[in-house]
Formats: structure tokens, sequence, C-alpha cells
């Protein structure tokens, strides 16, 4: 692992600036994530021409329309996927600070969104991964299969992140563990909090399993985070120390996003196509 810096009047920031604006990143990063994921469903639901309703974490229609239940899943996956994909490589260096983290936690946890359906799809059932397999009447051993791939993807991910979190850190063991353990923490209890409030302020009831499956899925988006910490003595990588301002904009932000979610999209954004 280099110790070298990118920059001789570069300076790593204090593992406590790098654990806060890392947590304040991976809990936008997240609801942008799951948004982007779910609006892709809703955006496919509408393109079909199909009644359609979007709440934050998922979208409600009528199951029993194969086809809209089989191409939102679908689409939503390959939204996702690509969108990670492409920030994760393509878009590295994009940003500086907490933007930095913002896209670097928003690339990950896109993939991740991916790899943690086909995790939970033989477990629990739910996922978008689920329903494609159980709608075209997969047996057993190809859940698990999918399992298998989620698993090698969540570390192949966990393997490419050690490479960001040792070019961010300063090279001590507290500094990754700040960013790649302790931002995921934190962010993590505050998404999963966010979401279990939009399930909290609503006048719809739901289904036990289907909170407790939903909140599962946004706990595991960030999966991959901890699991950097086997591989980051394995990946040798130049320094690029990141500069942090007072993360008040990103804040703001976050309440904002945060009381959009709760109160305004957890009743619902429905399509209703016109009747000719």
């Amino acid at each position: 692992m280099s110790a070298s810096r990118a920059s001789g009047t570069d300076a790593p920031a204090p593992s406590s600036t790098l654990w806060f604006n890392g947590a304040v990143a991976f809990v936008l990063a997240g609801i942008v994530a799951i948004s982007i994921h779910e609006l892709a469903r809703f955006v496919t639901a509408v393109a079909l021409q199909s009644p359609a309703t979007l709440y934050p974490s998922y979208l409600e229609f009528d199951i029993t329309q194969t086809r809209t239940l089989i191409l939102t899943s679908t689409v939503a996956a390959i939204t996702s996927l690509v969108t990670g994909l492409a920030l994760i490589f393509a878009a590295r260096i994009w940003g500086a600070g907490i933007i930095r983290l913002f896209v670097t936690w928003l690339g990950f946890i896109s993939v991740q969104l991916v790899f943690t359906s086909l995790l939970l799809a033989p477990l629990t059932g739910a996922g978008d991964a689920a329903t494609l397999l159980f709608w075209f009447g997969a047996p057993a051993w190809l859940y698990w299969t999918g399992f298998a791939v989620g698993v090698a993807g969540t570390v192949l991910l966990a393997r490419l992140f050690a490479t960001r979190v040792t070019a961010y850190a300063d090279g001590s063991v507290s500094s990754m563990r700040s960013l790649g353990i302790g931002s995921w923490a934190a962010g993590t209890a505050v998404l999963v909090f966010v979401y279990a409030l939009t399930f909290t302020f609503t006048t719809r009831s739901h289904a036990i399993e289907m909170v407790s499956d939903t909140l599962l899925g946004v706990a595991a988006s960030g999966l991959f985070a901890p699991l950097f910490y086997p591989f980051k003595g394995k990946v040798r990588i130049v320094n690029e120390f990141l500069r942090f301002r007072k993360p008040t904009v990103a804040l703001l932000c976050l309440v904002a996003v945060g009381l959009v979610l709760v109160f305004i999209v957890n009743n619902g954004v429905e399509f209703r196509p016109s009747v000719a």
C-alpha cells in the first residue's frame, strides 16, 4: 500500500472529519440510489401505460399485469447496475471533498442494490431478482445460484471499494475504519431510520413482512463497505486526500430530501392512463 501523496501540499483529513462527511454522503447517496431504482420502475410502468403509484421504496401496480411486472423489475436492475458502474469507473474523480464521497457511495450502492436483490431472493422472496425468478418458474437451485453471484459481486465490490478507502484515508487503520466502517455504520442507521419513517407517517397500512423486507434491503445497500477490511493491505494506490468544508449544504439537502420522502412521496405519486 503506497503512502505517497498526490500532491506535496495535500494533507489527510482527520478521522472524525472523514467519518462525519462520509456518513452524510452515504445517506444522501443511499436515498438517491434507491430513488433512481424506483423511478426507473415507475417510468417503465408509465411507458407501458400501466396504472402505478410510486412510493419511496417500492412501486405499487397491478401484479396480474405480468408484462409490467417483468419489465419494471428488469429495467430497474439494469438502470442501477449501469448507473453504478458508470459512476465507479467513468466518474471516479468527479467532485472534491464530500461531493467525491457522494459520487463514490452512489456508484457502489447502486450496484450493491442489484447484488442485494440476488442475495435476498432465496432468503425473503422479495426484490427484483425474486420477482423475475418466480414469474419465470425458476427452480430452487437457480435462486441459490443467484445468491452465489450476489456474494461474489459483493466481495468484488468490497475489493474495489478498498482502493477508494485506501486513497482517501491517511494510511492508518483508524482512518480507514472511520470511512469504510464508521461512515457505513452511522449512514446505514440513519438511512434505515428515514425509510422506517416513510412507513410511519402514512395513512396506508403495510404488512409487517413487507416493511421488514424493505428495511432489510435498505440496510444491506452498503453491505460491501465493511467487507473492504480484509483487502486493505492488498491494494496499492496513490493517496487522494480530500479537503472538506463544513457540510452545511449537504446537511440541508439531506434534511430536505428526507422531509420530501417522509411527508410527500410516502403518500404516493400516482399515474393513471387516460381513457380514450
